[in-house]
């Protein structure tokens, strides 16, 4: 719902209300520390959406839109960093999503941080050897020497989960799940109350 709050906004001001919103929603649930760390990632691909539309159409479209990309790249940032894989995995197929669909979402988001710690390893090691990886221009001949042993560590990786889903029986049928969730009063108020309030800030928006 906050993602759909990020669509139906559609003038810069809005987005940069929403902006400010999620700015203190961020250390007021304790991920100011990871956010600032993960930053580092995000403000290049906002500044590169900023330069390709300011050239491509107007200065107000290419503020909108670098608005709406880091409005919903933190939205996605606390969801993620909030909710299990279990959490998620479990709300996905008591809704009735098919297992195998919900076990490539949940592994996705488990093995994002597996995959951070190798790169930081890997980057580490080659900066012992003396290759620059540092995000320079004058350094992207260097990156190879991070893909490849990340392509290499990267199958290896998946080679091994295969060999594990393989031994306890990945598509053995009659699978159970360990907790059961419902929704309760509060889940059922939260839900009508976004809901209500989306028809009123698309109703105003659109005014």
């Amino acid at each position: 719902m906050a993602i759909t709050a990020v669509f139906i906004a559609q003038r810069a001001e809005i987005l940069f209300s929403e902006c400010i919103i999620l700015c203190f929603v961020i250390p007021l649930i304790g991920l100011g520390k990871v956010w600032v760390r993960s930053f580092r990632l995000v403000y290049p691909m906002v500044c590169l959406v900023f330069v390709i539309a300011f050239f491509s159409f107007e200065a107000w479209i290419a503020l909108l839109l670098s608005l709406r990309l880091f409005n919903l790249l933190t939205v996605s940032f606390i969801f993620f960093q909030t909710i299990s894989p279990e959490e998620m995995g479990d709300a996905l197929r008591t809704i009735g999503i098919p297992y195998e669909v919900v076990f490539i979402l949940t592994t996705a988001m488990r093995y994002v941080p597996t995959i951070g710690s190798k790169i930081r390893n890997i980057v580490d090691a080659q900066q012992s050897r003396g290759i620059d990886l540092r995000p320079r221009f004058k350094n992207a001949v260097n990156f190879m020497a991070l893909l490849m042993p990340l392509l290499v560590q990267s199958f290896l990786l998946s080679d091994e989960l295969a060999m594990a889903m393989e031994t306890r029986g990945f598509g053995r049928k009659g699978r159970s799940s360990r907790r059961s969730y419902r929704l309760g009063f509060l889940d059922w108020g939260m839900i009508v109350g976004c809901l209500i309030f989306l028809l009123i800030f698309y109703w105003w928006e659109r005014a």
